[in-house]
């Protein structure tokens, strides 16, 4: 069992609100194997995903492609822990959903179902319910 999933089955119920700066950023409400993040401060979420890819806007158009070259090659590399992970998540019937101010952006686990990314990701576990909120989520 992963670490998400043990997670997911020691949590019962509850709710947490991340903040920053005295602002809520993401509230995260447990139930029943089922987590869900909603993202209520995007720019909490662009902060740190700006943050984990090192972003430097003062490069130039070169050094972006290879960052996003860079990118693909790191996502390529984590594929067969990711598909693992989705996959013990989708035996333990437990799913994970981000939100955006309340909308569904992305399911991962039991209750994602989509042919698209079954075919990018090789797994039925990942479902992208709103391409456009997670773009505006800059995700």
């Amino acid at each position: 069992m992963q670490l998400t999933t043990l997670l997911a089955e020691t949590l019962k119920s509850g709710k947490i609100t991340i903040s920053q700066n005295d602002k809520p950023a993401v509230e995260v409400t447990v139930s029943e194997k089922k987590i869900d993040a909603d993202v209520v401060d995007k720019d909490f979420v662009k902060e740190i995903v700006a943050t984990s890819r090192k972003a430097n806007t003062k490069k130039g158009i070169g050094e972006s492609l290879r960052r996003g070259v860079d990118s693909l090659r790191e996502a390529r590399k984590a594929q067969p822990t990711i598909k693992e992970m989705v996959e013990d998540l989708c035996r333990e019937g437990v799913t994970i959903t981000l939100s955006y101010k309340g909308d569904r952006v992305v399911t991962v686990g039991a209750e994602a179902n989509s042919k698209l990314t079954r075919l990018v990701t090789g797994t039925k576990g990942v479902e992208i319910n709103s391409p456009l909120k997670l773009a505006e989520m800059g995700i």
